[in-house]
């Protein structure tokens, strides 16, 4: 892989994309009212903060290494509500990808690494896994929803 391209990829394509992502998840909670959301990306020192009405953005030295929304309300989110907002991130990178296809198609090496890495992005956050205290999109659907089935079947005994 050309050094360039691998630069493109760690600074300007996973960032944006990561964006994308959390700012999906923050659509998601928007739509179903969060009284607070917050978006942080990258990890480290903070480097720049802002606030504006319900929303929180802080951006850390090492912005290329992920990125955390999330939200609160005083009244607790219900399952699907969850799953709504969870679901947001995978398919604004799905859109994403879709979009610039459609507008360059696989026009260089540049756009064609955006393209796929929207995709893989989608599709590795909507597969169910947890490693330690992290986990996927897919894992935190799994789980709201077998947790929301559980208490369904209880509650109906």
């Amino acid at each position: 892989m050309d050094i360039y391209v691998l630069l493109w990829l760690l600074f300007f394509i996973a960032p944006i994309s990561t964006v994308l992502h959390e700012c999906g998840h923050m659509l998601g909670a928007r739509l179903v009212k969060a009284d607070q959301i917050t978006l942080a990306v990258g990890v480290g020192k903070k480097m720049y903060h802002f606030s504006h009405k319900q929303y929180r953005v802080s951006i850390h030295a090492l912005f290329f290494l992920g990125g955390l929304a999330y939200s609160e309300r005083n009244k607790p989110y219900k399952p699907m509500e969850i799953v709504w907002i969870t679901i947001c991130g995978p398919f604004i990178n799905g859109i994403a990808a879709c979009l610039v296809y459609l507008l360059f198609g696989f026009a260089n090496g540049y756009v064609q690494l955006f393209i796929l890495f929207n995709i893989w992005l989608a599709i590795v956050n909507i597969i169910p896994f947890k490693l330690k205290e992290k986990h996927s999109d897919g894992y935190t659907i799994v789980k709201t929803v077998s947790q929301a089935y559980t208490h369904f079947k209880e509650w109906n005994r």
